[in-house]
């Protein structure tokens, strides 16, 4: 069978048919990686997934980071990090609220991520969605004034710095000496250029975690305004997806280098579980 790749409308997601990823050849891998910088987002269905096969996609992609939250990783594949508001024996299976505000993965860090993929385990009836946003999109919608003012622009991120430390998203008073010095401050393009396609994209973010101090060399006030409009732009309904999880055996893959998502896992009742599989590539500096 033939790889069949469909974009889902109009938006910057592609539905993949016709793949094996447990038997991935490299042909097949050059046409899913093409559809993959070619839409921003995958969805692979009807996938039956060992842990390690699906650890062993991640490699295809690159280098995998595993997360720093050790006790989440899958028992089998350190690579691997479950997601998952299930308990067992009294005690969380993987990640509950993970990801619950907008943000592109390891953004606050030296080296970003390239990829991330899910993989779904167990998936509720209803609710457990995920949303993306495409910063691509965004930053073309934006007045040529505002690019040229904006074009050199970089900020300032440090993971879960907030100015709110009573919100309970922050956590950054509970963060360990060690913690805080694995994760120091480091300085981000507020437009990013996407390494393999050229094409430019709004890389700031207003989740907690990605910690946004404020414009380099730009008055506190001058720099909050300015932030505050680009969070409103590229916030819009328009810009937006929301991903609704099918059933299990469904891969999703994003790019973190044009893309921003939040996961919906939060507000799931104790009687709807989501147990997900996720990975996370190293990316470069951008």
């Amino acid at each position: 069978m033939s790889i069949t790749v469909e974009r889902l409308g109009s938006s910057f997601v592609a539905e993949v048919h016709g793949v094996d990823i447990e038997n991935l050849s490299d042909a097949d891998w050059t046409v899913l990686h093409r559809a993959y910088l070619e839409n921003k987002i995958l969805v692979i269905p009807d996938q039956d997934l060992s842990v390690h096969a699906f650890a062993a996609l991640g490699a295809r992609f690159g280098e995998v980071v595993r997360h720093p939250v050790a006790k989440f990783a899958h028992p089998d594949e350190p690579d691997v990090m479950m997601l998952s508001n299930d308990t067992s024996y009294g005690k969380p299976v993987g990640v509950k609220d993970a990801g619950s505000f907008w943000h592109s993965d390891r953004s606050y860090m030296q080296r970003t991520s390239n990829e991330t993929m899910l993989y779904s385990v167990e998936i509720p009836d209803e609710g457990g969605d995920t949303y993306f946003a495409d910063l691509e999109a965004a930053y073309e919608d934006l007045p040529d004034a505002t690019k040229r003012r904006i074009g050199g622009l970089r900020y300032i991120s440090h993971y879960r710095w907030t100015k709110d430390r009573d919100d309970p998203e922050s956590r950054w008073s509970f963060m360990t000496p060690e913690e805080r010095a694995n994760t120091p401050p480091t300085d981000r393009p507020v437009v990013r250029i996407h390494p393999e396609t050229g094409r430019k994209a709004l890389f700031v973010f207003p989740g907690i975690t990605t910690g946004v101090k404020g414009i380099v060399g730009m008055e506190e006030a001058e720099s909050d305004a300015l932030l505050e409009d680009l969070y409103g732009h590229l916030t819009q309904d328009k810009f937006q997806y929301r991903f609704k999880w099918g059933g299990p055996g469904t891969v999703l893959i994003w790019d973190n280098r044009c893309v921003m998502h939040k996961a919906t896992t939060k507000q799931l009742s104790a009687d709807k579980i989501r147990t997900l599989y996720r990975i996370s590539t190293l990316g470069g500096v951008p």
